[in-house]
């Protein structure tokens, strides 16, 4: 494969081995050919400085070598391009359908060949290599003197140049591109790496040795682009680059506003240059001297303030708002001059006028003080190619940037201590721009599981979140705890006395055990509901709330209003009643919704207002003389009758030996037993001592009978009394409900019949709630303790309490 050739300024051959496609007996200087890569359907041109074209002439490409005279053109080659254009130096003409392109958009070489056919003889005037291919375009196509600076070469996308290749390399050179790339060139620049980033993209670093030569435009060189980076690697594509005297820093901006950029050079290039003018040119090259008119737009001058000399080696310019081309991405030369009358080009540059990418929203807009969650950054103008993008959240630089288009990148929030709305500060290429309260970092939990029913009792859940290890754990005082709290936990005492919190907590999970600073395991009591105080259950057996003559009702609807706002959330699941037949038997409260508003579990049966509602205060069930307890058990026996399946959540109240507010947990076989929430105080098993049965009698004797004792059935004795006989004490004596059999001396064993009173359960309500640990569970302790803190309300939060 013949060397490229290189478009540079003065359009000098580089040609590495044209001649050798010339017939032997031809000899003449090498034309150039430009651009670098044509695309089968586009326009080449063949200039030779030094040739005199006659005023017709003919162009042959072919895969041979150029022969003495005109070839017949044919299907499968030669072919003959019809010629587009001429001068005596330079001919144009459009490649025609029979050159093709190598796979994907790959060069693939011709040899192009100019005959003179006026003097109808057809003599080869000229030759050079036409390399038919994809173009591609480096972004940007010039930068500062000695490298150092990040560019892609990009392909369009239809023609993927570098797809299906495991590795790309690269070369830039001041001469022409070798056939390969261990093509022996002394003028190859390597750079040290090449990422491909895509089929249609690679990213590279400008090595050191490209630098500027002096002058006021770029130095020229061909980035040269292979198949891998082996000595036999292919020449895949080509494209022009320029090294500037001097760098534009930024070099883009919005080309809406303003713009403070900065001209410097390790050249000294304002030396003797005391009053420099400088010039904005679009979409054409810098003129050789001064002057603001010609060109289409004509040159924006840039005077007064907005140019600034520094130094020998920088100036300071201030960009004015510019115009883009089709609404796209626009490049201006930046063309610095001796003076603003006639000065002689000095320096030049590139500078990018754009749609600056702009952040509008981040979604989600908060996470984890940990940081590591993925999070979407939308908005306007990002660029679409890898690297192109950096951010700072809350000043900590995101990680793992992925372009997805033009209008949102996904990337992995920073960790960062808790803080509510931070800035997200998003730069590319074409500048910078903020978003003033993005996101906010906040102490989170997460839960598992996070539902379960009030009857499941006791709940054993995971928490996952931070600093676990260093809080202090415990049942009271200034412990850190875990509340399930109805909205955010508000832990500030209201003031009134009794201790309530502004927004306490319903349930708290205790016996807490940290697995390690991140994860922990504690146990949720869903069946008892904490006081408004958060210091213990709530007791419904001593709970009354009278509404007289407060109430305003409708018949038909089960919505009752307070007047004076004196619903409790401790009415929820209590009985209802009214002396004015307002609601029918058996109501209960469903639901506090605020302190003026509840649901009923029936419909009023009349309207009015100023009723009155008594809520509390009455039990549900009486268990006469039948309950059967013993010291220290949780488990509680009926001498007749059953529990039922309703009883479970209900509460014993004015009950011996059970203590108010006890709950019953679950109901045994049978309904004969129940499983209470605390252990019994005391036994109504007892034994009296120095007991004399007479036989036949119906009257026993002991100095240990009390008058007011409960009546009790006597248990199995050696008195000859039967068992289950009731007796009914006295001073000093007691009354059998059946004679002695036989009498005797000796102790009894009694069981003493409790009078039970079960009044409405206290579980947890139905509903969607959150757990929350705090690092202080006493009132006031945001006001007292400098270093509270508490989780935040998220979504991984939340718990819900619901039958199943």
């Amino acid at each position: 494969m013949p060397s490229i050739p290189t478009l540079r300024a003065g359009l000098i051959a580089g040609l590495t081995g044209a001649g050798l496609l010339v017939a032997p007996q031809v000899a003449m200087a090498a034309p150039v050919l430009g651009p670098l890569v044509v695309p089968v359907g586009g326009t080449a041109t063949i200039t030779d400085p030094a040739a005199n074209y006659p005023s017709t002439v003919a162009v042959q490409l072919s895969v041979a070598a150029c022969p003495v005279k005109i070839a017949l053109a044919t299907t499968t080659g030669p072919w003959i391009p019809p010629v587009t254009a001429k001068t005596s130096t330079s001919v144009s003409f459009t490649v025609p359908t029979g050159p093709v392109a190598g796979a994907n958009g790959a060069v693939k070489a011709y040899n192009a060949c100019v005959y003179d056919t006026a003097a109808g003889n057809s003599v080869l005037q000229g030759s050079t290599t036409l390399y038919v291919g994809a173009p591609v375009t480096a972004g940007p196509a010039s930068g500062p003197s000695g490298g150092g600076n990040q560019i892609t070469v990009t392909a369009k996308a239809d023609t993927p140049v570098f797809s299906g290749l495991t590795s790309v390399a690269a070369a830039f050179t001041a001469g022409a591109c070798g056939a390969t790339f261990g093509t022996a060139n002394p003028a190859n620049l390597v750079p040290a790496t090449v990422t491909k980033q895509s089929g249609t993209a690679v990213g590279l670093t400008v090595p050191s040795g490209v630098v500027a030569t002096g002058g006021g435009a770029p130095t020229p060189y061909t980035i040269c682009l292979y198949d891998g980076a082996g000595a036999t690697g292919a020449l895949l594509t080509a494209t022009p680059y320029g090294a500037n005297v001097a760098s534009v820093t930024p070099p883009a901006g919005s080309y809406l506003t303003s713009n403070a950029v900065s001209v410097s050079s390790p050249m000294p290039f304002l030396t003797g240059v005391p009053s420099p003018g400088a010039l904005l040119v679009a979409g054409g090259s810098c003129p050789a001297t001064y002057g603001t008119s010609g060109g289409n737009p004509a040159p924006i001058a840039i005077t007064g303030s907005a140019l600034r000399r520094i130094g020998a080696n920088k100036l300071l310019l201030n960009i004015p708002p510019l115009t883009l081309t089709n609404n796209q991405p626009t490049p201006y030369q930046v063309c610095i001059y001796a003076n603003a009358g006639t000065g002689a080009l000095i320096a030049s540059s590139t500078y990018t006028a754009a749609l600056t990418a702009t952040p509008t929203a981040v979604t989600p807009s908060a996470g984890p003080m940990s940081g590591g969650n993925t999070i979407t950054v939308l908005g306007t103008d990002f660029p679409t190619e890898p690297g192109r993008i950096t951010a700072t959240l809350g000043g900590v630089p995101l990680t793992n940037i992925q372009p997805i288009n033009d209008r949102a990148f996904t990337a992995q929030a920073p960790a960062h201590p808790v803080e509510d709305d931070v800035t997200l500060i998003v730069t590319t290429p074409m500048g910078t721009r903020t978003l003033v309260g993005a996101y906010s970092y906040l102490n989170m939990i997460r839960v598992s599981p996070n539902t379960a029913p009030s009857t499941a009792g006791n709940v054993d859940v995971m928490l996952q979140g931070s600093r676990f290890l260093s809080l202090p754990f415990g049942t009271g005082g200034t412990a850190a705890r875990i509340y399930l709290v109805n909205g955010v936990y508000n832990g500030a005492d209201v003031g009134d006395g009794s201790g309530a919190r502004a927004n306490g907590p319903v349930a708290e999970c205790v016996d807490v055990l940290p697995l390690n600073d991140e994860e922990l395991v504690c146990t949720l009591q869903l069946g008892r509901r904490l006081n408004a105080a958060g210091t213990g259950y709530f007791d419904p057996s001593t709970y009354t709330n009278n509404l007289d003559n407060d109430i305003v009702a409708t018949a038909g609807s089960r919505l009752v209003t307070s007047n004076t706002g004196r619903f409790s959330r401790n009415d929820t699941g209590l009985p209802a009643w009214s002396p004015t037949s307002m609601i029918p038997p058996g109501v209960t409260v469903t639901a506090v919704l605020s302190p003026t508003r509840a649901l009923l579990s029936k419909a009023a049966t009349m309207s009015g207002a100023g009723l009155t509602l008594n809520i509390g205060g009455q039990p549900l069930r009486q268990l006469g003389n039948v309950v059967v307890t013993t010291t220290g058990s949780t488990t509680v026996s009926l001498n007749s009758g059953s529990f039922t399946k309703a009883d479970i959540g209900r509460v014993f109240g004015n009950t011996t030996g059970i203590p108010n507010g006890t709950s019953i947990l679950s109901i045994g076989a049978g309904g004969n037993t129940a499983t209470i929430s605390v252990p019994a105080t005391a036994s109504s098993t007892f034994t009296v001592n120095g007991v004399t049965a007479t036989d036949g009698s119906s009257m026993i004797t002991s100095s240990a009978f009390v008058g007011n004792d409960p009546p009790a059935t006597a248990g199995v004795n050696t008195l000859g009394i039967p068992v289950g006989t009731m007796v009914i004490p006295s001073t000093g004596t007691a009354t059998l409900s059946a004679n002695a059999v036989g009498g005797g001396q000796g102790s009894l064993t009694l069981t003493r019949m409790v009078n039970g009173m079960l009044y409405a359960g206290a579980p947890v309500p139905d509903g969607s709630y959150h757990l929350t640990v705090v690092s202080n569970g006493a009132n006031d302790a945001a006001l007292s303790d400098p270093n509270y803190f508490q989780t935040d309300v998220t979504s991984n939060s939340t718990f819900t309490v619901a039958p199943f």
